[in-house]
């Protein structure tokens, strides 16, 4: 395993494509002998010389490139090479920062030593190429092609529609039509072709910056955006998905219904009716998540996968705010205990069910703090949490 390695291993240990088995030219029998001309070994054995892992991540593997005007005759001689299954050919993917632009070229590789040992850096070349393209993409969609709250009610629309038909897809998130617009696209096998792009949107999806859905694409919102988005899922998710969910797919909502029993609400909870609708609709998402695959429709599962995300957001967002206003607070009520002068007034008290403005992580913040020293104080059926500043003198005289 190559210690600079981009993919997970143990994930595609088992990994070995047909396609990845080529051929060596030498050892045809006399009913399958190759015929090459002297140009065709030249740039064959060019392929092979530059296919290694230091090849790759120093950026010297083969590459063509359609906007470079390659002449038809080299194009025709690499056509003949896949077909005899001495080289491969797959899809590399590059995110240009100085504009922006997503590019996307053909690595060539092939093998010198046709045994397992070479035929896994075959595989190290093209998962890692891979890995890098998922990383390319997902920065130019994430630089370039945010979705807009203007087209989310559209798209939630659609998505809810049973049985609907056609695609919600932007022309550019397609990654499939970017390689048969952009590339010489006869150069590449089928099947490489959808091992590609199925192994690039597994790793799109794993990093969770984008949503990968069959029917829209690949789907973004900036951080901007996720507070607007969420109220505008939690509307749809509670009143038109769950609505006709409990209508036409009993077997899903009796799951939904289900997994609602294990949902915990504080029952202390004094804020709008609004935050509790929040709390609930993203621990729903949290638990119901790809449990309904099978039972509801495809669009329905693209709904779902939208809702986590941008649940996901939601709460990172929030839990994010809550923690800088934690920090704000936690340092004025540390503030407040070294500016007090009497022993008494050294004291900082707070009883969380009443004072709402000091959440209860504050408190728990306070209490492992190592310059503060902490206590109850209970008083008439209440709990007061009481805070000092640490001093090495007595705070009684």
């Amino acid at each position: 395993m190559d210690p600079d390695s981009l993919y997970d291993h143990e994930k595609y240990e088992n990994l070995m494509p047909s396609y990845l088995y080529l051929k060596n030219e030498a050892d045809a029998t006399d009913q399958e002998a190759i015929s090459l001309n002297p140009k065709e070994i030249e740039i064959l054995y060019q392929i092979r010389n530059h296919t290694t892992l230091e090849g790759f991540f120093s950026g010297k593997i083969l590459k063509v490139w359609k906007d470079e005007g390659s002449k038809p005759i080299y194009v025709n001689t690499l056509k003949k090479l896949v077909n005899e299954n001495l080289i491969l050919v797959f899809p590399e993917f590059k995110f240009l920062k100085e504009t922006n632009q997503l590019a996307v070229c053909l690595c060539l590789i092939s093998e010198k030593e046709f045994k397992s040992s070479n035929r896994e850096k075959l595989k190290e070349i093209y998962l890692n190429s891979l890995s890098k393209s998922a990383l390319a993409i997902q920065n130019y969609i994430l630089e370039s092609e945010p979705y807009q709250i203007s087209e989310l009610m559209s798209i939630f629309e659609y998505l809810i529609t049973e049985n609907a038909e056609g695609t919600f897809i932007k022309q550019s998130f397609n990654i499939k039509n970017w390689i048969h617009s952009f590339t010489f696209k006869e150069l590449l096998k089928e099947e490489v072709i959808e091992d590609s792009v199925q192994f690039i949107l597994e790793n799109i999806q794993e990093s969770e910056y984008i949503a990968v859905t069959k029917s829209i694409g690949l789907f973004h919102l900036t951080d901007e955006l996720t507070e607007k988005a969420f109220e505008i899922l939690k509307g749809y998710y509670l009143n038109q998905f769950s609505q006709k969910l409990k209508e036409n797919y009993q077997t899903a909502w009796e799951l939904i219904s289900k997994n609602r029993k294990n949902i915990v609400v504080d029952v202390n909870y004094s804020g709008p009716i609004s935050g509790l609708e929040e709390k609930f609709v993203s621990e729903e998402l949290k638990i119901i998540g790809e449990n309904l695959n099978g039972l509801i429709p495809k669009t329905f599962r693209d709904f779902l996968i939208i809702a986590n995300y941008i649940s996901q957001k939601h709460d990172q967002e929030r839990n994010h705010s809550a923690s800088g206003e934690d920090l704000k607070s936690i340092k004025m009520l540390k503030t407040m205990m070294t500016m007090k002068s009497s022993n008494l007034s050294q004291f900082v008290v707070i009883n969380s069910d009443e004072d709402r403005e000091f959440s209860h992580s504050i408190v728990d913040n306070l209490r492992r703090d190592p310059d503060c020293i902490s206590c109850d104080w209970y008083e008439k059926g209440k709990k007061w949490n009481v805070f000092a500043v640490k001093k090495k003198t007595s705070l009684f005289p």
